[in-house]
């Protein structure tokens, strides 16, 4: 099943904790601290793979989570670092947060990588914690929690050439009779519900991508019909072919109402190299009306040819046009990277980066800020030393005087990254 648009949860692996232990040996009264460090905990990473069109797979395994980083072990032996689960994805596929929305990042060519949630560091052993005055450090640090998050994950294919028109308008057929490709084919409209791909040898013995897009009809901009599930189909197509139903009533305005909803959707879609073909020239009721439906095209500044999938009527000339066409917009683009922009990247400064904010929240306080969070997820409570060091930290950046202010007393719940506290007046 073509699926364009998905939903899934993505869970990196916690990093793994340090140890605390010391040396014990034979003959050996005093051995120091020897605890090793925690391994890293799993990534999770999006793979651009050629020749998938589709985000099928991901209709029904939606959950993905990474393995935890190995803890460190005596004789500073170090935590394994788990292994990064990879996800494939079609070439094309742009990944957002959800439900903010947040651009996350998008996977454009075969090989493209995007980690979007990363695994946890591991934390330090006790040799790291070993000072002049203190030779036997008990502290070691927990590993950080990975990354967790819904994202969407939407899919805009990436054609060389896009087929726009009517349903019924002949798109399939055509795609057909130029290509490999077997879509559904049907005399009734929205015989086509999700594209199709399929690969044409152009005139000048290039090979192209030809996308048969679903007929798009009046508000489709606006979610009519199939409009906005695959109008985002269109936008990557480097050239764009207008088909025109010969055999409609009234062939011309059908054509505007298409040509009507992509403005809507996108304005520049129309600035696009765009042949124009007029499609069933081996109806006889077509042949006859061929010359002054092409004056009327010509009057409105389209120099249309005139085409049949069944008979092969103007294919020859059609893959012409679409040598040139591509051409055009190989020039195109060459001057748009001259004059690009779109690369800046917006930095937007997090006050919360270095700093640290109390929020009063209904049944407790909690301390927010990157580096207290992730002091707090690296602290093992349980450890008195541990516990000394986390304490001086909100000492040291004013935390502790601020909670006070906002009447910590006996008892009350403070939450930092994943710890819950209770405030002790003793400690």
């Amino acid at each position: 099943m073509f699926a364009d648009h998905v939903r899934i949860y993505v869970s990196a692996g916690d990093g793994g904790d340090g140890s605390a232990s010391f040396r014990r040996e034979a003959h050996v009264p005093r051995g120091g601290p020897d605890g090793g460090d925690g391994g890293k905990g799993g990534d999770v990473v999006l793979v651009a793979e050629a020749g998938m069109t589709t985000l099928g797979d991901y209709r029904r395994a939606r959950h993905f989570r990474a393995k935890p980083g190995g803890a460190g072990a005596k004789r500073r032996s170090h935590g394994r670092n788990a292994r990064t689960i990879e996800l494939r994805v079609p070439p094309g596929t742009i990944v957002r947060s959800s439900p903010e929305g947040e651009w996350i990042g998008e996977l454009l060519a075969p090989g493209d990588r995007l980690v979007v949630a990363r695994g946890g560091r591991g934390g330090r052993g006790n040799t790291h914690f070993v000072s002049s005055t203190h030779q036997a450090p008990t502290h070691a640090e927990k590993g950080d929690p990975g990354e967790e998050r819904w994202i969407d994950l939407e899919l805009k294919l990436i054609a060389d050439i896009g087929l726009v028109g009517q349903p019924n308008a002949g798109k399939s057929t055509l795609l057909a009779a130029l290509t490999a490709a077997t879509p559904g084919i049907g005399s009734y409209p929205f015989t086509t519900t999700s594209p199709n791909l399929g690969v044409i040898e152009l005139a000048d013995e290039r090979m192209a991508v030809m996308a048969d897009v679903p007929g798009l009809i009046e508000g489709a901009s606006a979610g009519r019909g199939l409009g906005h599930d695959f109008l985002r189909h269109v936008e990557r197509t480097r050239v764009l072919v207008a088909v025109i139903d010969g055999a409609a009533a009234a062939p011309i305005e059908e054509w505007q109402v298409v040509a009507d909803e992509l403005v809507l959707h996108d304005a520049s879609l129309l600035d696009r190299p765009m042949p124009v073909v007029v499609t069933k020239l081996d109806l006889p009721e077509v042949r006859d009306r061929w010359p002054k439906l092409r004056r009327a095209l010509r009057a409105a500044g389209h120099e249309a040819l005139g085409v049949s999938a069944h008979d092969g009527t103007g294919l020859d000339e059609l893959r012409a046009a679409l040598s040139t066409a591509l051409a055009e917009a190989d020039v195109a683009a060459v001057a748009a990277q001259e004059v690009d922009v779109a690369g800046v990247r917006v930095h937007r400064f997090d006050p919360l980066e270095e700093g640290w904010e109390i929020v009063v929240e209904e049944d407790a306080l909690r301390v927010r800020g990157r580096r207290v969070e992730e002091a707090a997820n690296r602290t093992n409570f349980e450890n008195d030393e541990s516990r000394e060091r986390f304490h001086r930290l909100l000492e040291r950046l004013g935390i502790e005087a601020e909670l006070e202010r906002l009447g910590a007393g006996e008892g009350t719940t403070v939450r930092v990254g994943r710890a819950e506290l209770e405030w002790d007046e003793e400690e």
